[in-house]
């Protein structure tokens, strides 16, 4: 009998235990991603990012458009916004900045393909000598050529 007895208590663990966990998906282990911008975000890299998205958003409306009429883009003044860091303020970056400020100027008084590509132009030369990582993404904002 003492035998019968263990028996039903060990059916009885099993059963609770099987109930207990019944209907519930193992737990997956959550990956851990790295984040989009490992670097805090200057104030620099705020607005040119800003900008980027702005470029997207001209490119998806008016590309393979004669009319940009309408067309414009926010004015920064990168001479005065703070880098990541000191690395990026290279010689000659306060000319690039202005040099860059003035192409927004004329698109902004005469959006077209041509301003619009002088302001890509712009983005390109300032990050081949400055910061090269956003090189691939800025191509991806130029013009194709027909």
């Amino acid at each position: 009998m003492q035998a019968s007895t263990r028996k039903i208590g060990w059916a009885v663990i099993a059963i609770t235990l099987g109930l207990a966990y019944c209907g519930q998906a193992p737990q997956q282990p959550q990956a851990k991603l790295a984040p989009l911008q490992p670097n805090s975000t200057s104030e620099l890299a705020a607005a040119m990012r800003a900008l980027d998205g702005e470029l997207v958003e001209l490119l998806a409306e008016y590309a393979g458009s004669n009319d940009w009429e309408g067309a414009s883009l926010s004015g920064y003044d990168f001479t005065q916004l703070m880098p990541t860091d000191s690395s990026m303020l290279v010689e000659g970056y306060t000319a690039f900045a202005i040099a860059f400020g003035k192409h927004v100027e004329a698109f902004n008084a005469q959006p077209s393909a041509d301003t619009y590509s002088e302001v890509v132009s712009g983005c390109l030369s300032c990050h081949m000598r400055a910061c090269p990582g956003p090189i691939e993404r800025i191509n991806k904002r130029q013009l194709e050529t027909r």
